[in-house]
């Protein structure tokens, strides 16, 4: 914690009582502990961008599968480029296969990593309401016994709650974002193992 640069932070003249001493560690801990939050969520969210980007691209390729399936089926056996229409269908399943083997395993990986995140801040919400800011508390009803100046205590303490407003509002995003991911990859797997399934029953081949 710094100084404001218009008062000190402490009345030397003071010293500062046990439950003080701790208060002010829980003090700093609480910052640790916010600063903690908001470089797990900043990692989380770069990560989003890339995986949905990813998401999208097997999207395309299952529509243009999709598409060739359709037009497989109305050919008739004989049609000089039905060979050529198969062909690319399962080009395109191989392709759908070798991407969904690279992001499945990455996207479980996040996934695991945005469920911790939810678990860890659930927990540090936790103890910022139950233990920190009690204890805070604790100073400012007791602030003739201290040795911390009140007014800068006081601000201080507002500037955190301020810049913890920021960090939960970076955190809704990626709650958001993340769930939206994982939301659409699941709707989307599920159109997927239909399609196989289709496939299957017309030519089981094709997934070979």
């Amino acid at each position: 914690m710094k100084s404001n640069g218009k008062t000190n932070f402490y009345d030397r003249s003071k010293e500062a009582p046990a439950f003080e001493t701790a208060i002010l560690q829980c003090y700093n801990e609480i910052h640790d502990r916010a600063w903690d939050l908001l470089q797990r969520v900043r990692r989380g969210r770069k990560l989003v961008p890339g995986i949905q980007f990813r998401i999208e691209g097997v999207e395309h390729l299952f529509d243009l599968a999709k598409y060739k399936f359709d037009h497989l089926k109305r050919m008739i056996p004989t049609n000089p480029v039905r060979d050529t229409v198969y062909g690319q269908l399962k080009s395109l399943i191989a392709n759908i296969n070798d991407e969904l083997n690279q992001l499945v395993p990455e996207l479980i990986d996040e996934t695991g990593v945005f469920l911790d995140y939810e678990k860890h801040s659930m927990e540090q919400d936790q103890w910022m309401e139950d233990i920190a800011f009690p204890q805070f508390s604790q100073i400012i009803s007791n602030h003739e016994d201290c040795s911390v100046d009140m007014v800068f205590f006081d601000l201080d303490l507002e500037d955190f709650r301020y810049a913890l407003g920021f960090v939960k509002n970076q955190e809704g995003l990626y709650l958001d974002e993340m769930g939206a991911v994982v939301d659409d990859y699941t709707v989307f797997n599920e159109k997927i193992e239909q399609f196989f399934e289709q496939l299957a029953d017309f030519d089981e081949q094709l997934l070979y």
